[in-house]
């Protein structure tokens, strides 16, 4: 149902996002220029773009399938308690810190405070959980190609890692971020859309949503529900979600190497902090869930749409931007998907790039090249890593559970020791710590006993086959265990 006017509207949206992002990526001609874009981007483009890569493909596609589905409400957006908590940290103890000195990642900042294999460590933890969230990304997309082109799934997924690829080899981040803002808007605008379209089609439009939504109890927010393995909760959100907040934010390099494209520290904070209006959107996607809930109560899915959206809950949103919305904007909403899937994954590219230079390449393989040389190199390890990333997304195509769901826990093996040695790097001056890796390496198999319990049936006393603990609650986990293991005693000085 996709036509010759939607096939062409994707192609220019492309193709102009191509141009935009080439003509706005300044001068390329040091590191510093591809990876902080020489620290010249307006404070309103690295919000934009943080927000852009928060929302992604995963937010657009899988938000609308929680309030859709059975059961589902609005209690998801009880998430943005932690966030707006980690951004008022982040603006306020680690941004100065990060403007200290022209540090080009937080893991250049823990060098210098804890040494540089642990800064390489913490780096190689960033690159494994770069990988395993970002590829989720992808896969999200390919979700909607599979079922637009009729393409099989490696096949969507080779396609969108080649855009990436494109993309950020052109540019560096100028252009990651400035795509970014450009994807941002439309995302917004086509869910708006959807809504128009999903409300113009029912009986008494928004009056008849609100009905069916709330006899169906989908406006509920707040849940107090005190069960750990349940995820969208207050007392989850208001405890355990600034711990993920904190580690996204704050010293995941995805998101912070953005802040450092600013011009100054007020510009960096400015710009975090004006992100917090990205937390309505979830909202809006909400919205959209519940519209798609009443639109399909009233005209319920053929036998053959039915089966693939029970095989893959998240399809529901794409099946209807496939089926029901009109022709040409049908087309920009594909487009934008498409580019909220580049962004995420381009973002990634530049990220992984800077950090196997920075922090794994110059010193062990050519320490005193110039600059010239490290651009050329980081160019070509943005191929190596698009492949990678494309790969896993293929991997993770065989999981049978819902986006939102994947896409937190894959990150919970990683962000938790992340924060838990940027602690350390801040308190190393009064207390001691020691024997870094062994603490990271239980960390993240206690998270992983805890996530994947079946794994251990034979050491643990537990029948369970799910998360013995929802996964908002293995962020400030795998977080304290690392510091606790590490902790060594009170001490002015600190040891490797």
């Amino acid at each position: 149902m996709f036509s010759v006017i939607d096939w062409f509207i994707v192609a220019t949206y492309v193709a102009i996002t191509t141009w935009i992002g080439h003509r706005l990526k300044g001068k390329q001609e040091t590191t510093r220029d591809f990876f902080l874009a020489g620290r010249q981007i307006p404070w309103y483009a690295v919000s934009a773009s943080v927000i852009a890569t928060t929302i992604s493909a995963v937010t657009f596609i899988g938000v609308p399938a929680i309030a859709f589905a059975s059961g589902g409400n609005f209690t998801y957006l009880q998430l943005a308690i932690g966030g707006v908590i980690a951004r008022l940290l982040i603006a306020h103890f680690l941004i100065p810190r990060y403007y200290q000195r022209e540090y080009y990642s937080p893991y250049d900042y823990m060098s210098d405070r804890l040494g540089a294999s642990i800064g390489r460590l913490t780096a190689g933890l960033f690159i494994v959980g770069g990988i395993l969230g970002q590829s989720v990304r992808v896969y999200a997309t390919a979700l909607v190609f599979e079922l637009l082109t009729g393409w099989s799934m490696a096949e969507s997924i080779t396609m969108i890692a080649l855009f990436a690829i494109l993309w950020t080899w052109m540019g560096g981040v100028a252009t990651v971020i400035w795509t970014d803002v450009v994807q941002f808007f439309v995302l917004i605008a086509g869910a708006l859309a959807a809504l128009v379209v999903m409300t113009g089609s029912l009986p008494d439009g928004w009056h008849t949503l609100s009905e069916l939504g709330r006899s169906a109890e989908k406006f509920q927010v707040i849940d107090f529900n005190s069960d750990p393995r349940v995820a969208f909760t207050f007392w989850a959100a208001l405890i355990a979600l600034p711990f993920q907040g904190i580690s996204v934010y704050g010293t995941d390099h995805l998101f912070t190497q953005r802040l450092m494209c600013c011009k100054n520290e007020g510009e960096a904070k400015k710009a975090l902090l004006w992100s917090i209006v990205g937390e309505t959107i979830p909202a809006l996607m909400l919205l959209v869930g519940i519209g798609l809930y009443a639109f399909y109560t009233l005209n319920p899915l053929s036998p053959e749409l039915a089966l693939l959206v029970e095989e893959k809950s998240d399809r529901i949103f794409p099946v209807f931007i496939i089926n029901e919305m009109p022709v040409g904007i049908r087309g920009l909403l594909i487009a934008g998907i498409l580019s909220a899937a580049i962004s995420s994954l381009d973002s990634i590219l530049a990220a992984l790039a800077q950090i196997s230079v920075t922090m794994f390449y110059k010193p062990f393989f050519r320490p005193h090249r110039d600059d010239r040389h490290y651009l050329k190199v980081s160019k070509g390890l943005v191929i190596i890593w698009g492949v990678v990333l494309g790969f896993t997304a293929w991997q993770f195509s065989q999981h049978n559970g819902d986006l939102i769901t994947l896409a937190f826990s894959m990150t919970t093996y990683t962000l938790g020791p992340m924060l838990g040695l940027f602690v350390m790097s801040i308190l190393s001056s009064r207390f001691k710590f020691g024997g870094f890796a062994p603490a990271i390496f239980f960390s993240m198999l206690g998270v992983l006993m805890i996530n994947e319990p079946e794994l251990f049936h034979w050491l643990l006393p537990t029948t369970a086959s799910t998360s013995l603990l929802a996964w908002p609650w293995l962020f400030p986990i795998g977080a304290l265990l690392c510091v606790l293991l590490a902790f060594r005693g009170k001490n002015s000085s600190f040891t490797i």
